[in-house]
């Protein structure tokens, strides 16, 4: 668990948010090791306490709270293969071109390519995919590149 500071308009229990790296105001900012600091660029994180402590941000001059926020599991496709839990791999990228298919946001998550390494936290179920692609759905984490 990490403690940063999260907008107070969306500071509540169970917000989920992509961390995409620093503005360049945040470099002149004293908060930003505890801000932005702390935080994998684009790892998906959830909130899990808000505090009361509340700050400024630089950016637009908007409330910031205190929050608990703890890394968060991404919901997306894979091939269909045996899969345990903790299992470390690379995602595979997929050859989708159907974005009105109910299941391209779990096949291409603008987060992976073809070098994404993850580890999968749980399978979820099996897809039905309209291309006839042998998919499952699992929740998995990034794993940072060596």
């Amino acid at each position: 668990m990490v403690i940063t500071l999260v907008e107070k308009e969306v500071a509540e229990l169970n917000y989920s948010f992509i961390h995409v790296g620093a503005s360049k105001i945040c470099n002149n900012c004293p908060l930003k090791k505890v801000c932005v600091d702390v935080l994998k660029e684009n790892h998906s994180y959830k909130v899990v306490e808000v505090r009361k402590k509340e700050h400024i941000c630089l950016i637009e001059n908007q409330p910031m709270l205190v929050c608990v926020v703890e890394e968060a599991d991404y919901t997306i496709s894979v091939e269909n293969q045996k899969y345990l839990e903790n299992m470390i791999l690379k995602r595979n990228s997929l050859n989708c071109k159907e974005i009105l298919c109910e299941n391209y946001d779990y096949c291409m998550p603008p987060l992976f390519d073809g070098t994404s390494k993850i580890k999968v936290q749980n399978i979820v179920r099996k897809l039905n995919c309209p291309l006839d692609f042998d998919l499952i759905l699992i929740d998995a984490r990034k794993v940072d590149k060596e």
